[in-house]
């Protein structure tokens, strides 16, 4: 059983608005949105990780069959993992199998069908893109990390053994709004 784990919970200062709510995919709707629609017939269930500052915006974008959930304590604005771990809280599993993806990517359903099929990020000419993988975890391998107060997402999909996959198609990372040009 996979779910999905939309990360929306991001400050976006490079991009000097919230990447969540803003779209840059090829519909007018926001990027977590269009995000977690790609996902849903892929996945038993979405669920979007936010910040205290756009959950309620995001929470209205959204029906009964996704959960929108904000950072839950002790991991606030600690990145990708801080969606993981409010994932865990929220369903209270101790191990899952999640498609993990941010909502700052140009991407289409090619990728989140690629990525489902094996554990693994995606890479693209040697290009890594951490944060669109699928990945196994359990939440002792996670608690390990908060009580070292080691929040690096590279390190954690090494330790869950989520490796690079080759993928051909397209997907773009958007950091700087000239990065749409």
């Amino acid at each position: 059983m996979i779910d999905s784990l939309i990360l929306a919970g991001g400050r976006s200062t490079r991009f000097k608005n919230d990447k969540a709510l803003a779209h840059f995919n090829n519909v007018v709707i926001p990027n977590v949105k269009y995000t977690a629609s790609l996902t849903i017939p892929f996945v038993n269930k979405c669920y979007v990780s936010t910040n205290e500052n756009n959950y309620h915006m995001i929470q209205n974008l959204f029906s009964n069959d996704v959960t929108v959930m904000k950072d839950t304590e002790p991991m606030i604005d600690c990145g990708p993992m801080s969606a993981v771990w409010s994932y865990f809280k929220e369903t209270n599993k101790e191990e899952v199998e999640l498609l993990v993806i941010a909502t700052d990517y140009i991407i289409d359903a090619t990728a989140i069908n690629f990525i489902r099929q094996d554990i693994g990020y995606i890479e693209i000419k040697q290009l890594p893109y951490y944060t669109c993988c699928h990945l196994k975890i359990n939440i002792e391998l996670l608690k390990r990390h908060i009580n070292k107060k080691d929040y690096r997402w590279r390190t954690l999909l090494s330790e869950a053994n989520c490796r690079p996959r080759n993928f051909s198609g397209y997907l773009k990372n958007i950091n700087y709004p000239e990065d749409l040009q």
